[in-house]
């Protein structure tokens, strides 16, 4: 429950326009806040060390929460900060403690073929949502991608797994044995443990595509100029899972 609380309050974080990247606003008190998805840099037994999409350093104490993240992990962090005294603006640190964290890193994307696609990665559930118009998917570096995934869970959200899949044979998509866009598409699965979930939630997940990247370079001899992820979207708490899919795009650059 504890973790469903965590998520749920992220969820208000979207209801809010709360951005991804760092808030960087505090009130006359000198407090501030932020939600953010951030790159361990160290874990230390005192002390953790994080980078943000935006480039900022976030320095805080040793978190339970973060036992397990190492180098290279990625996080969903809730933080508060005082603004006059924790924020170094030449050295872009800012000094944080930590009121909420979750993993949100190690999501599997596995290279498929269109004909070995089976029920191994087969969703049993699908998806609200990956862009609300407050928030929509986006890369932290050239080969990280950020889904903020919109859901419904129980009680439960470690039940929930989501994978991201591409066709070796077919990287723009399939359509009708042809190409179905211009750019690399990526397919989100969604598999519950859980039943009858009503309860609306929200979380971050960081997927590793540099495979998928690769594969894309090596085929065309270019980095594609777009991503495309293809959802199986329901707004109902049926858990059916739509045989369509529906699709969410946005441009890219290799640097």
């Amino acid at each position: 429950m504890k973790q469903m609380k965590f998520l749920l309050v992220a969820l208000m974080a979207v209801v809010m326009s709360v951005s991804v990247t760092s808030c960087m606003k505090g009130d006359d008190n000198t407090t501030g806040s932020g939600y953010t998805v951030a790159k361990v840099k160290s874990n230390m037994l005192t002390s953790i060390s994080f980078t943000t999409i935006d480039g900022y350093t976030l320095l805080a104490g040793a978190n339970s929460s973060l036992t397990n993240a190492t180098s290279g992990d990625f996080v969903y962090l809730a933080y508060t900060y005082d603004t006059e005294t924790d924020v170094d603006a030449a050295s872009k640190t800012i000094k944080i403690t930590i009121a909420g964290a979750q993993i949100v890193s190690g999501n599997s994307v596995p290279p498929i073929t269109v004909e070995s696609d089976n029920e191994i990665y087969k969703s049993n559930r699908p998806v609200i949502t990956i862009s609300d118009g407050a928030l929509s998917p986006l890369m932290f570096d050239n080969d990280n991608l950020i889904l903020p995934i919109q859901y419904y869970a129980k009680e439960d959200a470690s039940k929930h797994k989501f994978t991201l899949v591409y066709y070796t044979d077919k990287l723009k998509g399939n359509k009708n044995g042809e190409d179905k866009n211009d750019g690399l598409t990526l397919y989100l699965r969604h598999n519950s443990e859980e039943t009858d979930e009503a309860t609306h939630i929200f979380s971050y997940k960081t997927f590793d595509i540099s495979g998928a990247i690769d594969a894309y370079d090596e085929e065309y001899n270019s980095y594609p100029s777009k991503i495309y992820i293809e959802i199986e979207k329901s707004s109902n708490t049926d858990g059916k899972v739509p045989e369509t899919t529906t699709s969410t795009s946005f441009d890219y650059t290799h640097k």
